[in-house]
């Protein structure tokens, strides 16, 4: 009866075990572009900015120069804004901060500035061509940079490294005439292996560091079955990552203790009864 009970104690241990040992990925199973790619492309769905059908809210940190190395002044630009998205549509309203209580909608080709929005409201909206894949604008965080992986590149090689937790992913893109308008000839990014998520995504051109997102392994949360970050940092550098001359941070925010975060736009309760479309109204 001891044995059975040993026996039964060993299988429930295992089988508790499995799901990480099955969602982990490394080297050995990304042997191809085409496999780093995919992997890369739900890799990135980490990031919830990136995400197709979303609603959160996230405080935005911006800073440029020597306002970088000044407290009052960057808490002075401080906003608080609550993001939707769904399918080719995103809606960004500053809840708080300099431009509340303006908001930012994109509709496929045409993004329109409302100036005065709310929750589920916008007013007062003109219309722009969208300027490309810039996410928030008078930031650095741009979705044309996870995208670059994704197109036509030279080369992509996995290694392991020393810390058995981690790998590297080493991309070569093709050329401006190649059809890489970035300007980036080389992307150096580093992941988390068993959750299969970014930690850092490096942006080289001529050799020189241009840009470093930045993901912290302790404020990813698990939402569901998807590990999520909650904190990122985007900083345009010189050389060096602790050289930089424009930095973004954000943090998903929490309400009443729980993260402010719903990877279905319809679970978010401030959306209850809001039918999906009408927040991207701009009539």
């Amino acid at each position: 009866m001891k044995n059975l009970q040993c026996w039964i104690f060993t299988i429930l241990f295992l089988l508790l075990l499995l799901p990480n040992s099955v969602s982990a990925v490394g080297c050995k199973d990304l042997d191809s572009n085409e496999k780093i790619q995919a992997f890369m492309k739900g890799a990135y769905e980490s990031n919830p900015l990136l995400r197709k059908n979303v609603s959160f809210t996230l405080t935005l940190d911006t800073c440029e120069g020597k306002v970088c190395r000044s407290k009052s002044k960057r808490a002075a630009q401080k906003e608080i804004l609550r993001i939707q998205k769904f399918e080719n549509k995103r809606r960004i309203f500053a809840k708080k901060g300099p431009n509340a209580p303006r908001c930012v909608i994109q509709r496929g080709g045409r993004r329109f500035v409302c100036s005065s929005c709310g929750v589920v409201a916008n007013e007062n909206c003109r219309s722009f061509p969208a300027d490309g894949s810039t996410i928030f604008p008078g930031t650095n965080i741009d979705s044309a940079d996870f995208s670059l992986t994704s197109g036509a590149v030279k080369e992509m090689t996995c290694t392991k490294l020393k810390n058995p937790k981690f790998f590297k992913i080493d991309t070569l893109t093709k050329t401006k005439s190649g059809g890489n308008k970035s300007g980036y000839d080389r992307v150096l990014s580093y992941y988390d292996k068993s959750k299969g998520v970014p930690i850092t995504v490096n942006f080289f051109a001529d050799k020189v560091l241009r840009k470093v997102y930045r993901f912290f392994p302790k404020y990813y949360v698990k939402v569901g079955d998807k590990w999520i970050s909650t904190v990122m940092r985007v900083r345009t550098t010189n050389g060096s990552e602790k050289k930089f001359v424009f930095e973004t941070l954000t943090h998903i925010n929490k309400k009443n203790g729980k993260l402010n975060l719903y990877l279905d736009l319809i679970d978010d309760p401030e959306l209850k009864n809001v039918s999906p479309e009408s927040l991207f109204s701009t009539d």
